[in-house]
């Protein structure tokens, strides 16, 4: 990659950008960790920068590859919590379900995070949200964790699996009985999770909800015939 027009994306410098690539600068050029123009602008929130390489042409699908990470433009951006350059790289043909070396999503970076308008931009252009990342995990399950409610209201409205299991056999109700998120289990109860399914290792949710100490969780479970 051209380092002047690596630097012009990184700080946003649009009119630096177009007279960059009107002298030629490769717009899909690939620095040392195979990002390129397009990445460095979205990883940066800077939106008319990247709105110019994309009208140059950049790849809106290239991602990193191996050995690296494997992100996309919409990945780094859907992680950031960047909403309108997420909006552009849909608009412009991003794909809503490209997968990390990792194989996580934007839309699992964006449940993570607690970004709900990107969450809401990704399932509207059809992000799945029962796509697993190489461990299992689900967006679901990353959203019961961090004790996200909306987003995990919203998985759920698009068909979210509430009772899918990670390689470890564990549930997003499990998850959000370990982080002490009442809201969260009493919506995942609401939308059908099993309350005694065990992981790998034998525990419950009510097992992990006890030995994290969270004794009102404890109690909303064992209302609904939760077991240890």
């Amino acid at each position: 990659m051209s380092k002047p027009l690596a630097q012009a994306a990184l700080s946003g410098d649009t009119a630096t950008v177009q007279a960059l690539l009107a002298e030629g600068a490769p717009v899909d050029g690939r620095g040392p960790i195979g990002t390129t123009p397009l990445m460095l602008a979205a990883q940066r929130g800077h939106t008319e920068t990247a709105r110019a390489l994309l009208d140059a042409r950049a790849d809106v699908n290239a991602s990193r590859g191996k050995p690296e990470d494997g992100r996309t433009a919409l990945i780094d951006a859907a992680w950031a919590g960047h909403t309108e350059i997420v909006r552009l790289l849909l608009a412009r043909g991003a794909d809503a379900n490209a997968r990390a070396e990792s194989g996580a999503t934007a839309l699992t970076g964006s449940a993570v995070q607690g970004h709900a308008a990107i969450v809401d931009l990704l399932l509207a252009k059809g992000a799945d949200p029962n796509l697993k990342a190489d461990d299992g995990r689900t967006p679901l399950m990353e959203a019961a964790k961090e004790g996200r409610t909306a987003i995990a209201e919203r998985l759920l409205g698009k068909g979210a699996e509430v009772n899918a299991t990670n390689a470890a056999g564990v549930t997003a109700l499990m998850l959000a009985a370990f982080g002490g998120h009442a809201d969260a289990v009493t919506l995942l109860l609401a939308s059908g999770a099993d309350v005694n399914l065990r992981s790998r290792a034998g525990a419950t949710a009510l097992k992990a909800a006890t030995t994290k100490g969270h004794a009102g969780v404890a109690e909303l479970l064992r209302f609904v015939g939760a077991r240890e």
